[in-house]
């Protein structure tokens, strides 16, 4: 079953996310995701693209604004009752509407810590601010949609292909899911979580600040993780994709552990692959013996492509872990499941979600040879 593993929310742009049990969801985003954000004086957004040290901020919500902190001596209440009562030119990206600028205590605060010139932005109440492609659907501070939604399996995935370490967070994901394939959601369209419905609008491109490691907030090296995802996520545009962007139809209360349905599928978009000859050489050998047949794979392809590239012919109907029909018996060694239902009892484990982990396997066919 696919289903919500985490919810996040950023309240102001750019700055440490919150992880919650339950949100509630607004055409606009999750309830207090990005309605703050730190601007140049004129109103220009900043992000940590170009200042990685904006994620130090720790953000907590209360009844009577946000309280930001980079420890417990240097920290700062922003009150709604102290911002502008009027509204100020502001732009992210392309996109101009108004915003309320905070209290002078305020913007000193940020400017001394990032030695420059900088105020805190609230969207205020209401938003003057839409999604482009969406007219209807109001948008706060987020970049160009009120959703993202990050697969954890792929997430996974890109982990065992990129040298870094990694953490999911740096992806800004506000609805974090477990369950599925890795890039299953590329083909999905409408889904369904708790009683709100939403639309898989576009795959989310991916930017430098993807490559700002969490630990100590400097940037990784050699472009990762861009320059692995150049490998399998490059589309014929030239842009670096991972997650989907998302607008709900509807409002409602969305909580962790809520099964997230598929509604209606889509074409998946094309993305250009281009895995480099080192990568098979840093893919560690792994001994196979599937009953009579014994071939030498590795530790980065599920284990039915694997048999299949080795002459195995095996029943299948979904490929995705759903339909059970590549269940197998593992006899000795371990595997890395790629959903939770991969592994199942009295060793039965299926092919499609299941890739080697120790460096010998054995497997068995459970399935009749008629």
């Amino acid at each position: 079953m696919v289903f919500v593993n985490q919810l996040y929310i950023h309240p102001v742009k750019s700055m440490q996310g919150i992880a919650l049990q339950t949100s509630e969801v607004r055409n606009s985003g999750l309830k207090d995701d990005r309605i703050f954000m730190v601007c140049e004086p004129d109103g220009t957004f900043v992000t940590a693209r170009e200042t990685p040290q904006l994620l130090q901020l720790k953000t907590v919500m209360n009844s009577d604004g946000v309280f930001i902190s980079l420890n417990e001596q240097k920290s700062i209440q922003a009150n709604y009752a102290d911002f502008s009562l009027t509204s100020e030119p502001t732009k992210v990206w392309g996109s101009q509407f108004t915003s309320h600028i905070a209290s002078i205590s305020v913007n000193r605060f940020l400017s001394d810590f990032l030695k420059r010139d900088v105020q805190l932005r609230w969207i205020g109440q209401t938003s003057d601010r839409v999604v482009k492609r969406y007219p209807e659907t109001p948008l706060a501070f987020a970049d160009g949609y009120p959703y993202l939604l990050v697969n954890t399996a792929s997430f996974n995935y890109l982990q065992q292909q990129c040298p870094e370490k990694l953490t999911i967070e740096q992806f800004r994901g506000n609805i974090l899911i477990d369950g599925a394939l890795p890039f299953a959601e590329d083909g999905w369209k409408t889904i369904k979580i708790g009683d709100v419905i939403f639309d898989l609008v576009k795959p989310c491109s991916r930017c430098v600040m993807t490559r700002v490691n969490l630990v100590n907030y400097q940037y990784f090296a050699d472009n990762e993780p861009l320059k692995t995802l150049r490998y399998f996520r490059l589309d014929e545009q030239g842009e670096i994709d991972f997650g989907i962007n998302m607008i709900a139809r509807n409002t409602g209360i969305i909580s962790i552990n809520d099964k997230v349905e598929v509604l209606e599928r889509q074409r998946a978009k094309n993305y250009i692959k281009s895995f480099p000859k080192e990568n098979l050489i840093e893919a560690k050998p792994c001994q196979i013996i599937f009953d009579s047949v014994t071939f030498i794979g590795n530790n980065k392809q599920p284990l039915l492509e694997q048999l299949e590239q080795n002459g195995v012919v095996m029943s299948y109907s979904c490929r995705t872990g759903v339909c059970g029909r590549c269940q197998i018996e593992l006899e000795e060694g371990e595997v890395m499941p790629m959903t939770q239902s991969a592994i199942r009892r009295n060793n039965r484990i299926l092919a499609c979600s299941c890739i080697p982990k120790s460096n010998q396997l054995k497997l068995k066919n459970i399935r009749s040879k008629s």
